[in-house]
């Protein structure tokens, strides 16, 4: 029976007052008809209220990250952050966005950078990993360090920065998320080594902190993690994980060792082959990106041990033959003489190795391939290295553990890099072409500033690498106290920095301060210059460096500080000491423009009221010098020999006029 149009009015007027079987009783109908009416004229609800349930939760996380933005919570989340009133370096706390449960995660030592460009400057930034940062020696050995100070003795009339964001651990993803914060720092140049880590680094394939294979998944992961909501929610999520597994997390042993934890990645597997695919992608967003604003890069393929790094985990592979008897034929063919058979034999062990710390050659062929794709120029990084290497293939004689260069290997990529800047037009105009470039090199070198510290640093990182897996199983690992032997406070002091106990600036001034009380001012100088290269931010070291050495009477070893404090932050006593010593070395000129300068500052000195007067004596400024002496005596009355020189000045000024 078919409901009439009344019955239909009825159903609809009384269905929110009335149950279907009452509303059937009344009409005389069967409840199915009721049901079947209601079923097909279901009541909905008003498009504004559709609207208002999709932006609920959107309404709710504005709210949530304003509020919590409002009331700082959590970490800073700013890419840059201030260190002096003009400089800035990379957030320390960044790398929180790319390692999810690390512990100590590392950090950039040497992004330091001034907040606005200057105009006349050359901002060249280093992009990579633990290599790019010049791990284990970091910023005192790095390559950027050599690109540097090369920069500077060629370029002395322009500010040279060179910011390298290079940390340990990371790959690809990090460099992508940091490329649009670096564009806004306006470079004029950037240079790249990268690769290593694509397996093993945060949110690599084979990582610890692996999300995945799906670059768009990670990708967008590292843009929700800006928001200090998503912060909220993964700080819950870790602290109710927490109460269900150990404490620990993945805190101990090297990074090295937390990062992979066991992961083999057999050669040509599934995995192997998402690890190129993800630097493809990555690699090609970035120079895209760089491509896109006009900014030149230049990339370097990546070097690996080969003679002496024996393949970390050799599988048994009924498709490939084992790793290890590869590497034991390729150091048999090389006791033969055969060089060529020996390399080849080397890289396919490498190829092999399980544990993907080296990268394969398909990253290097990705890199030539997309910067050529672009127009980008390729260093030949791993020629070069066999290059200068005995039988042409690279060992530990430019390489320190498995892929890390040693001091000389880091000069060596610098130099590349910098001879690829000359070819391509990198470089600012106006360089003094006569200068011999082996001139150039001395002088980097002379004003290295790599210290016995430095080197002690090094070595005892590397021997804490090597003593933990994968290097060695864990069993077999040794204590610390067994492992190195300290015999001085150089010794003592590098072991205190590694393991926490002392920042690098305060390990710096307490070996400086040892060579002062010793009164080795050569040593103390050098170690001043190398904290300062390390912290140029912190104006407070030129004047300590300054005023000791001038107090012991080392006045070439101070001028150095006293000019790059000036430089930085002009004041009365750089300017007073400048002249000072400018005076005593007949350079009057320059005595009087740093005495003028002084007195600026302060003109109630009566030293520099005294010196400006020898200044202006020497050039036979009479008249300037005795206005000069007379303001001393004004001050002091009893200055030594004042008197004397007003005296004679009297005279001579009476007899010119």
């Amino acid at each position: 029976m078919l409901l009439t149009d009344k019955q239909k009015q009825f159903i609809l007027k009384n269905r929110q007052q009335l149950k279907a079987k009452e509303m059937s009783k009344r009409l005389n109908v069967s409840t199915k008809e009721v049901h079947l009416f209601l079923k097909e004229n279901k009541e909905r609800s008003p498009l504004w209220f559709y609207i208002f349930l999709v932006f609920i939760p959107i309404i709710f996380f504005v709210l949530l990250e304003a509020g919590l933005r409002i009331f700082n919570y959590g970490r800073d989340d700013k890419v840059w952050v201030d260190v002096s009133q003009d400089m800035q370096i990379l957030n320390p706390e960044v790398s929180y966005r790319y390692f999810f449960s690390t512990k100590n995660i590392p950090f950039s030592v040497e992004s330091f950078i001034y907040k606005e460009k200057k105009e006349n400057s050359f901002r060249v930034f280093v992009l990579g990993a633990s290599s790019g940062a010049g791990y284990p020696y970091h910023s005192s050995a790095s390559m950027s360090k050599f690109i540097r100070k090369k920069l500077e003795i060629l370029y002395p009339d322009i500010t040279i920065e060179v910011p390298n964001i290079s940390m340990s651990a990371i790959n690809s993803y990090t460099i992508r998320d940091l490329v649009p914060e670096i564009i806004k720092k306006k470079p004029d140049l950037i240079l790249i080594y990268l690769g290593h880590n694509e397996y093993y680094g945060a949110l690599g394939v084979g990582s610890f902190e692996s999300l995945g294979t799906s670059r768009f998944l990670i990708n967008t992961t590292l843009w929700f993690n800006k928001f200090k909501s998503v912060e909220l929610l993964r700080n819950i999520i870790n602290s109710v994980s927490g109460l269900f597994s150990s404490s620990e997390g993945i805190s101990g042993g090297t990074l090295m060792a937390q990062m992979a934890q066991d992961k083999l990645i057999e050669y040509q597997s599934e995995m192997f082959n998402a690890g190129i695919s993800q630097f493809e992608g990555n690699f090609r967003d970035i120079l895209s990106i760089f491509k896109d604003e006009g900014i030149p890069v230049i990339a370097g393929t990546l070097v690996s041990n080969l003679k002496d790094q024996k393949p970390f985990v050799s599988v048994d592979d009924k498709q490939y033959p084992s790793a290890n008897l590869i590497y034991l034929g390729a150091k048999e063919e090389l006791k033969k003489g055969n060089s060529i058979v020996a390399d080849s034999l080397f890289v396919f062990a490498k190829e092999l190795d399980a544990l993907r710390f080296r990268a394969p050659n398909e990253i290097n062929e990705s890199i030539v391939n997309l910067c050529e794709e672009f127009g980008y120029p390729v260093v030949r990084v791993d020629s070069l290295f066999n290059i200068m290497s005995p039988d042409s293939i690279v060992g530990d004689n430019l390489l320190i553990d498995h892929l890390h260069p040693n001091v000389k290997g880091y000069q060596l990529m610098g130099n590349l890099y910098f001879s690829a800047m000359k070819r391509y037009k990198f470089l600012p105009e106006g360089v003094n072409q006569a200068m011999d470039e082996r001139v150039v090199d001395s002088l980097v070198y002379r004003y290295y500033n790599f210290t016995s510290f430095d080197s002690t640093v090094a070595d005892f990182r590397i021997r804490k690498l090597k003593n933990d897996w994968p290097y060695i199983k864990p069993e077999m690992k040794k204590s610390v106290k067994h492992l190195i032997q300290l015999q001085n406070i150089i010794d003592s002091t590098a072991i205190y920095l590694i393991d926490g106990y002392i920042s690098r600036d305060q390990a710096r001034l307490k070996i400086a301060s040892y060579y002062l009380n010793r009164g080795n001012f050569e040593n103390y100088s050098t170690e001043m210059h190398a904290l300062i290269e390390e912290f140029p931010f912190l104006t407070k070291y030129y004047n300590t460096a300054a005023k000791e050495l001038i107090q012991a009477g080392q006045y070439s070893l101070a001028y150095p500080f006293l000019q790059q404090g000036f430089n930085r932050k002009p004041d009365a006593f750089y300017s007073k000491w400048l002249g000072v010593i400018n005076l005593s070395q007949k350079y009057v000129d320059d005595a009087i423009y740093y005495l003028e300068a002084s007195l600026d500052y302060n003109n109630q000195d009566p030293q520099t009221l005294y010196n400006i007067t020898g200044a202006y004596a020497e050039k036979k400024e009479f008249k300037k010098a005795l206005d000069a002496i007379n303001q001393c005596l004004q001050l002091d009355p009893n200055f030594p020999r004042a008197v004397v020189i007003r005296d004679q000045l009297l005279t001579l000024v009476g007899k010119n006029n």
